[in-house]
């Protein structure tokens, strides 16, 4: 099997593995894309002109799969960095309800503007 068809069949799992994506399997798949991306990245070294008509075929399709592929996981990033910054906020505001005066600065200045 060429190495274009073996690519190809890599970025069609990824692509699978992407659409498949929900909170709840998000660690697994998360998983599954970085070990598919490390074999692709491997093949891609591999992959050497002249192409036949069907590899430039699987070529081009491959391209537009990996276009979905970039935005999927850029909405995928801005998911978990929505996350981490709803949990950072929840943890703060829970030790702020736990101990409210905490954040207090007591060195501060009082000005008497009477005389």
């Amino acid at each position: 099997m060429s190495s274009v068809l073996l690519c190809h069949s890599i970025t069609k799992q990824l692509k699978e593995a992407v659409e498949g994506l929900s909170d709840g399997n998000r660690e697994s798949v998360i998983g599954k894309i970085e070990k598919l991306l490390e074999e692709r990245q491997t093949l891609l070294s591999s992959i050497k002109p002249p192409f036949s008509e069907n590899e430039q075929l699987l070529g081009k399709e491959m391209m537009e799969w990996n276009q979905e592929i970039d935005r999927k996981l850029i909405f995928l990033r801005t998911e978990i960095k929505r996350d981490m910054n709803g949990l950072t906020k929840k943890k703060s505001s829970a030790q702020r309800y736990t101990n409210p005066y905490q954040s207090l600065q007591h060195d501060g200045m009082f000005y008497d503007k009477k005389k």
